[in-house]
């Protein structure tokens, strides 16, 4: 599993500058919007969701263009111990550009910037991990070139639902702020970590339920 493990690694590195130009553009503009924590944040928010959807998608289209998977079916491995390595790799890269984040934002609060509350680390990453989770076992199901249209789509919608409630909002600008703040008051009242606690216990569920998922459509698929 180790050489597997290796395997994804070193083939990052692929696209291992193309990462690096767009890391360092997030954070550019993540640092010029230091003023408001919450621009700056999510920039470096987009900037770790972008990175981590670039590496199930790359790992699997290298494997494509190598044949790899028939090469695999020859090893003293399981198709179920191949899928788990991607899972891993996936976890492993996630952490990394969370530690990128946390690092930025330490950065950030050093240069008079607005630091982000514990809140603002936990739910892009528990959003990000929702969205790997969902995006890997489509790559399994279709392949890598038809699942960039599938992963397309289901960024795109949740941006047109956002958008499209931005618009109700302000063509009924008067009462729908009263009912956001009456939300928000709601809201403040919920104790934060059995609420962080849930999330997280959903989210790993959610990610070993996809990695089951994955295992299944891997030993299923003919090589």
């Amino acid at each position: 599993m180790k050489g597997i493990i290796t395997k994804d690694l070193l083939g990052l590195k692929q696209v291992g500058l193309t990462m690096g130009i767009l890391m360092l553009f997030y954070l550019f503009l993540g640092f010029m919007n230091m003023k408001d924590s919450g621009a700056g944040l999510g920039y470096f928010s987009i900037m770790a969701l972008v990175i981590n959807v670039m590496v199930p998608l790359s790992c699997a289209g290298y494997d494509e263009q190598c044949d790899w998977d028939v090469f695999g079916a020859s090893l003293p491995v399981s198709k179920s111990k191949i899928v788990a390595c991607r899972y891993l790799v996936n976890l492993m890269v996630m952490a990394f550009t969370t530690l990128v984040v946390f690092v930025a934002n330490m950065i950030f609060a050093a240069f008079g910037g607005t630091p982000t509350g514990i809140l603002g680390y936990l739910v892009p990453i528990l959003l990000t991990v929702m969205y790997v989770a969902i995006m890997t076992p489509v790559i399994y199901k279709f392949g890598v070139q038809k699942s960039r249209f599938i992963i397309i789509a289901v960024m795109i919608l949740p941006s047109l639902l956002i958008a499209g409630l931005g618009m109700f909002m302000a063509n009924n600008a008067d009462e729908e702020s009263s009912m956001f703040i009456d939300s928000l008051d709601k809201l403040s009242s919920v104790p934060v970590v059995p609420v962080v606690i849930g999330a997280t216990v959903i989210v790993a569920a959610v990610y070993t339920l996809s990695m089951l998922l994955s295992m299944r459509i891997y030993n299923r698929k003919e090589l």
